[in-house]
């Protein structure tokens, strides 16, 4: 190895450039998510039960479309109004919520890192691995809860984890906790409860002192302010809505009858595409090595029961999702961490295999582009595909050691990802845009037009585009209901699928816009023929 190439390798393993790489990976995060639109189903439907709670002053008891809505807590809600309250109303506040949460959460994850031993090298390697996974860098990015609940624990498990003295510290438990469980419920005990359960395997704790007392005393107070909220929320949001907060969402959600029910293995082929790109990495994988210098034996014992435990405990539930694994991230990328410091000989290596997965990515978007389906060729654009192949050229020319390699790997992953979103797929995304048709719906709101949703699966989609102040009614694909709507509301207005609404009605009055690979319609009542029994809705004479 030439002097040359000892010196770019010095300046890629700098602190500064390192963390200057970190900075860079999470401001990636935050300029795809601002130029995207916001996404339809989830984050359109969160946004907008913010918007009724900012409009409609209900702070305690959440609303989608005029209904009350107990699928989640308030935490992200409550944020989101914050802001308004700050800066106005507006769509790119909501956009900043994650990223600052996942910063947030890289500082908490440094804090848990030292607080067990490790040395800052290892500390930092370790955000710059979980900045750049997969799922931690989308969802840093994501109009959702997973980062922001994650974040929380990590507060709680660094309180947990530290060395001031225990009154300073169980409040702090508390606290944290309280709001992961305001984030998103009760499943985050699946994803805390291990840590203070496996607490003498992993904790020295000094003569006399009742520490797993303390620390429980602080877990059933954060469960006392989830409690707290729930029962007074629902004594005021009424008995149908107080059954699906207090029985449906905690209880219901776990039996087999849940959402997306899916068998118990259904994780395991799901982590190597969430660790992405360190799967794909020999030297980040090497995990079972117990021959490091850089922690003591009982801070790996934490990580791995942090990690492990939960996973099981999720697989046994039967509704799953990715995200629900969110919170194992953290202690995986302290281990990879502690794996890529490691001191080893003067070896070097490769980013090939990351390389071969870069220009496969290309090439399956190339040939998705060339033979598939109109459909499917027009959601990727052959410019990000080039520029996809440069980065695989670059990964698979450099020979590094191993803290240099991670170094790039982070950043040629995430620049991928990057391109992926803001280049490759930029041909998606305005069907996935609901601010046309929001506009035109605010248009007939405020021309006093009644306006109908027909179809299934409403989900407020457009309350906030549109700056709704007023429910959409629906009608749930009944063509004699849409009949008689028609008759009392003769100059009302009808919005739905294609693929749902009549298809008989005079073309040239029918608003089409793209719409999650379909196409949304808004139709005046009275361009339409509803074909049904003369019986069930007679037409008017």
């Amino acid at each position: 190895m030439n002097g040359s190439d000892r010196h770019s390798e010095r300046l890629i393993d700098r602190p500064g450039l390192q963390w200057g790489a970190l900075l860079l990976i999470w401001l990636a995060g935050v300029v795809s998510f601002q130029l995207r639109p916001i996404m339809p189903i989830d984050e359109t439907r969160y946004i907008s039960v913010a918007w009724e709670m900012w409009q409609g002053n209900q702070w305690w008891v959440a609303h989608m479309n005029g209904t009350p809505y107990a699928d989640k807590p308030p935490l992200l809600f409550w944020l989101i109004n914050l802001g308004w309250g700050m800066f106005g109303v507006n769509d790119w506040w909501p956009r900043l919520i994650m990223p600052l949460a996942s910063l947030l959460g890289l500082f908490q994850l440094r804090r848990i890192a030292l607080n067990l031993g490790y040395d800052a090298r290892t500390a930092r390697m370790a955000l710059l691995v979980l900045m750049s996974m997969l799922m931690w860098w989308l969802y840093s990015a994501t109009l959702m809860f997973d980062v922001l609940l994650t974040t929380c624990l990590l507060g709680a498990v660094a309180a947990l984890t530290g060395q001031a003295a225990l009154r300073r510290r169980a409040p702090s438990v508390t606290l944290w906790l309280g709001l992961a469980l305001l984030a998103k419920g009760p499943a985050v005990l699946l994803s805390w409860l291990p840590i203070p359960v496996t607490l003498p395997l992993w904790s020295e704790r000094p003569k006399g002192e009742r520490r797993p007392l303390m620390f429980w005393l602080a877990t059933g107070a954060a469960l006392l302010i989830l409690l707290g909220w729930a029962l007074s929320s629902a004594r005021v949001g009424g008995d149908a809505y107080a059954s699906n907060l207090l029985w449906h969402q905690s209880v219901d959600r776990l039996e087999q009858v849940a959402d997306h029910a899916r068998p118990f293995w259904w994780y395991l082929p799901m982590l190597p595409v969430l660790l992405l790109p360190w799967s794909l990495w020999l030297p980040a994988l090497q995990l079972w090595r117990w021959d490091s210098y850089a922690a003591p034996r009982r801070a790996r014992r934490l990580l791995w029961c942090w990690a492990l435990a939960p996973l099981v405990l999720f697989s046994l539930v039967s509704g799953k999702q990715v995200h629900y694994l969110m919170p194992i991230l953290p202690p995986l990328a302290l281990l990879i961490a502690e794996a890529l410091i490691r001191p080893a000989p003067e070896r070097r290596h490769t980013l090939r295999v990351p390389a071969i997965a870069l220009f496969a990515t290309g090439a399956l978007a190339l040939v998705v582009k060339m033979v598939g389906s109109d459909q499917l060729a027009g959601m990727f654009s052959l410019h990000g595909v080039w520029l996809l192949w440069v980065l695989a050229a670059a990964a698979a020319v450099v020979r590094l050691q191993t803290r240099a390699a991670a170094t790039l790997l982070a950043m040629i992953g995430t620049a991928s990802l990057t391109l992926m979103l803001t280049v490759m797929m930029s041909p998606l995304w305005p069907s996935m845009d609901t601010q046309r048709p929001g506009a035109l719906l605010s248009r007939l709101e405020s021309q006093g037009y009644p306006v109908v949703w027909y179809g299934n699966n409403y989900q407020a989609s457009f309350q906030f585009a549109g700056r709704l102040t007023t429910p959409l009614q629906i009608i749930d694909s009944d063509l004699p209901d849409l009949c008689h709507w028609r008759q009392n509301h003769s100059d009302g207005w009808v919005i739905g699928d294609s693929r749902q609404l009549p298809s008989l009605h005079v073309p040239a009055l029918a608003h089409r816009f793209p719409w999650r690979s379909r196409t949304l319609m808004v139709i005046p009542v009275s361009a339409m023929q509803i074909a049904t029994p003369f019986y069930l809705c007679p037409e008017p004479l």
